[in-house]
């Protein structure tokens, strides 16, 4: 899961779990940097419909209606593709069908991201998904994947697996803060340019909208310090030095 960085000055947000690095020409490097032209390209043209994209994915076996090959059929093989990526939406973007199951090498997940992105763009929601709760008690049992193989196969087990936790604090000098870290509407920034900050002060809040806030979560600063940018996507603020 996650996304690909070019490098360290993209800002670490509340969604943030880690950072992974990986030589350039890595498998997942090199995956991740497919745009969406080439996905569509070879899963248009090399998809034969094996199905085992949907057989081991994970939500699909917990009984959620999510299918990945229908999201790949719809990329050519019919012309009324919307009952084909509906189940799109329950996607976690684990990316255990792209890394792991297709026997092609193809791109599963990012033909799901993408419809999910332009069904949720447009608005459109399953009203009555199907679910299929039993689903678990059938399947996990035997199509759960190893984690060693799955090592094997995305060319993470050359690597040595220690990771010590340091507790050392970082003091940054500067931090850039998203208006926009959440699903929902950018916050609003409450703050201006040169005010002072404490760590933990919210700096952008939910816009409101006929008395009610929109679906999202307020900013808060991270730092002690001083507004030095209001921009529409980010606020920026200085420490305060010692």
């Amino acid at each position: 899961m996650g996304y690909l960085v070019p490098g360290l000055d993209v800002p670490v947000t509340k969604t943030t779990g880690g950072l992974i690095v990986l030589p350039e020409d890595h498998f997942i490097v090199r995956r991740k940097s497919w745009d969406w032209n080439k996905t569509l390209r070879v899963g248009h043209s090399a998809c034969d419909q094996c199905s085992r994209c949907t057989e081991l994915c994970p939500r699909y076996m917990l009984g959620h209606p999510i299918e990945p090959h229908r999201a790949m059929r719809s990329l050519g093989f019919n012309t009324n593709r919307e009952a084909d990526v509906a189940g799109t939406q329950f996607c976690s973007e684990c990316n255990l069908c792209s890394y792991y199951s297709c026997p092609e090498d193809l791109d599963p997940c990012g033909v799901t991201h993408q419809n999910k992105m332009r069904l949720m763009a447009e608005k459109k929601r399953w009203s009555d998904p199907l679910f299929a709760p039993s689903r678990a008690d059938i399947l996990t049992t035997y199509r759960k994947t190893p984690t060693q193989r799955l090592m094997q196969r995305t060319g993470l087990d050359g690597f040595v697996n220690h990771g010590p936790l340091l507790k050392k604090q970082y003091q940054p000098n500067e931090v850039k803060i998203p208006l926009r870290q959440h699903i929902g509407a950018p916050c609003v920034p409450v703050v201006n340019l040169g005010d002072s900050v404490v760590r933990g002060q919210a700096i952008a809040t939910r816009p409101v909208t006929d008395g009610k806030a929109a679906l999202g979560a307020d900013v808060h600063a991270s730092i002690n310090g001083t507004v030095t940018e209001v921009a529409a996507e980010y606020i920026k603020i200085a420490a305060t030095k010692n």
